[in-house]
């Protein structure tokens, strides 16, 4: 897991590169929300023999199925973070 802090207004593809580029292992999949489906993310991934499980924007017209089982999961780690961030919750 890797992790970098932009300012709010930064777009979340945006900062795919800082985390893609680090020399960690690939991981088999990437879960990520819609802030990430775009054209460049999709096709690094796949050059990267990535499964990426991102929804896909509303604008997009050709469409692909995510895995809502390993889509799930991300709300297990939003979950975690969000107790983190607010302990008292």
């Amino acid at each position: 897991m890797r992790s970098d802090i932009t300012p709010g207004q930064t777009s979340d593809y945006r900062g795919f590169d800082l985390v893609m580029d680090d020399n960690l292992p690939a991981p088999a999949v990437l879960i990520a929300d819609r802030g990430y489906d775009s054209d460049k993310v999709r096709k690094t991934m796949e050059a990267r023999n990535v499964v990426p499980v991102i929804p896909m924007r509303k604008s997009r017209r050709l469409r692909v199925v995510v895995d809502r089982a390993l889509y799930r999961l991300r709300n297990l780690v939003k979950r975690c973070f969000n107790k983190l961030k607010n302990p008292a919750a």
